[in-house]
């Protein structure tokens, strides 16, 4: 059966609405959600990142996860960000060994500081457990660099293989999930309409063969 311009047409369109959701994938994709994930020690002295750039606008987290290779309470505690109040005196074995400060620069000149003593708070993942020690809101592709002051021995953490992390905020992978929508809803209608064309011109097809 000879395919007509009409059905050429319609396959276009069905391609172009693949295009769009693919388009907005590989954008979505591409976006510094992370910007620094490294391996570090606890023990006292400074840690400097490589410089890095943001390709968002955003505000960005300085965390320091650890495995759960030690019992939950104690990671809290030992991080400090055990918080239940019921029991104030939980963590007096196993006192918070974080303490530091940390600067974030760019081509040398300060733009950001912070220290765990004004910063509390954490992140509970599955199979690890992150304090929160600043965060700082980025300029759409400026490259930083951040230095991180150990002022006090973490080595209790050792075990569980710490690492620094500087990350999107998770609002802001909430509102690019709900930016997909409309771009899903868009792409999903052009298809349908393409597909449509499709169907249409293989049934005129098909009568027009049927009338001869």
């Amino acid at each position: 059966m000879r395919i007509t311009k009409t059905a050429l047409v319609g396959v276009a369109v069905v391609f172009a609405g693949l295009a769009v959701l693919a388009g907005r994938m590989f954008w979505s994709r591409t976006r510094t959600w992370v910007l620094v994930d490294m391996p570090i020690s606890l023990s006292e002295g400074r840690i400097r990142t490589p410089e890095f750039k943001t390709n968002l606008t955003a505000v960005y987290l300085i965390e320091i996860e650890v495995e759960k290779n030690m019992p939950f309470d104690t990671i809290n505690c030992l991080l400090g960000i055990e918080s239940d109040n019921n029991h104030p005196d939980k963590c007096t074995n196993n006192p918070s060994v974080i303490s530091a400060s940390w600067i974030l620069s760019r081509q040398g000149i300060v733009v950001a500081r912070g220290s765990t003593a004004a910063t509390t708070g954490g992140d509970w993942g599955t199979d690890t457990i992150a304090r929160r020690i600043g965060s700082f809101k980025s300029e759409k592709g400026r490259m930083y660099e951040l230095d991180v002051d150990v002022l006090a021995n973490g080595s209790p953490l050792a075990a569980g293989k710490p690492r620094l992390e500087v990350k999107a905020h998770p609002m802001y992978y909430e509102d690019d999930a709900f930016a997909d929508i409309p771009f899903f809803l868009v792409a999903v209608g052009i298809v349908l309409v393409g597909a449509t064309i499709v169907v249409l011109s293989i049934l005129r097809g098909r009568h027009r063969s049927e009338g001869l």
